[in-house]
């Protein structure tokens, strides 16, 4: 039985692999939105990732959303994991680990094969005597990501295979067509390939725009992580677009519309949990 909030992330990664489900990895950069993926989480009793990109990195430190997640996590009746998504280098990775996130990510995907694989087995060390757990990326998503170029670069899946093998990686990030922020169809075919060379926990990016269907094959095939970013900052745009067009009190318009967005991340979060087989895992 996991604590609420999982310090190791390897415990919760070594469960989904052998339970043939994944957990949604949502893109937080708000106490309304960490609220949302774990009351969802809680009515679904499944295992989640919360996390934070170099962006949502930008509003405060890794310690204040430390605080917050596990604030929360251990009033939670579910495994709650926090996570670094794209880490961009030493100085933003040790102040996650530092902060005391679950995992990290070390994005190498713009080195050579043999620099990614030595860099990730570097980081991997590291992490795992600190307990931690470590996601490489062997292949990039396009849409504008954060920390690098905006095309997509397919993987290739004897490097899932070394990154996972010789580079120690907890989980490995694969680009098998879908694309940050855009609605996508999976080479199915290819993350079969990825998944009989690799033989370890995959990971996706871009997952909000990835068809239902495609999700639940990919949790047949290793992967464990499938990340959503653009599904839950949509609907609190479109509140507060809505709510802009007429408040009467500003400050009962603010509370009024903080209730509706955090009604609509719910529904969110709580499909995505479904759909990638997570519901009942805790």
């Amino acid at each position: 039985q996991l604590m609420p909030f999982v310090s190791d992330g390897r415990k919760m990664i070594h469960r989904a692999f052998e339970g043939n489900y994944a957990m949604p990895a949502f893109n937080i950069g708000s106490l309304v939105m960490a609220r949302a993926c774990i009351e969802a989480a809680e009515a679904e009793q499944a295992p989640i990732i919360l996390q934070t990109s170099p962006g949502e990195l930008t509003q405060t430190t890794p310690d204040v959303f430390s605080a917050m997640i596990r604030a929360l996590a251990n009033k939670a009746d579910v495994p709650i994991m926090l996570h670094l998504d794209h880490g961009d280098g030493l100085d933003r990775i040790a102040a996650c680990i530092n902060a005391g996130y679950s995992s990290v990510m070390f994005d190498g995907d713009s080195l050579t094969l043999e620099e990614n694989v030595t860099a990730t087995q570097n980081y991997a060390e590291w992490a795992h005597a600190l307990g931690v757990s470590l996601e490489a990326a062997a292949g990039s998503f396009g849409g504008g990501e954060e920390g690098a170029d905006s095309g997509v670069h397919l993987t290739n899946p004897d490097v899932a295979r070394r990154l996972l093998k010789d580079g120690c990686a907890d989980m490995v990030a694969c680009s098998v067509g879908s694309v940050h922020g855009q609605t996508s169809k999976l080479d199915l075919g290819r993350l079969e390939a990825i998944a009989k060379l690799a033989e370890g926990p995959l990971v996706l990016h871009g997952g909000t725009g990835i068809p239902a269907s495609d999700l639940a094959v990919a949790t047949t095939l290793g992967v464990v992580k499938i990340n959503i970013g653009a599904g839950l900052a949509r609907p609190i745009v479109k509140r507060w677009q809505d709510a802009t067009e007429n408040v009467a009190s500003p400050h009962k318009g603010v509370f009024g519309t903080t209730d509706r967005v955090l009604a609509d991340l719910i529904e969110v979060a709580r499909h995505k949990i479904r759909i990638m087989n997570g519901s009942g895992q805790a």
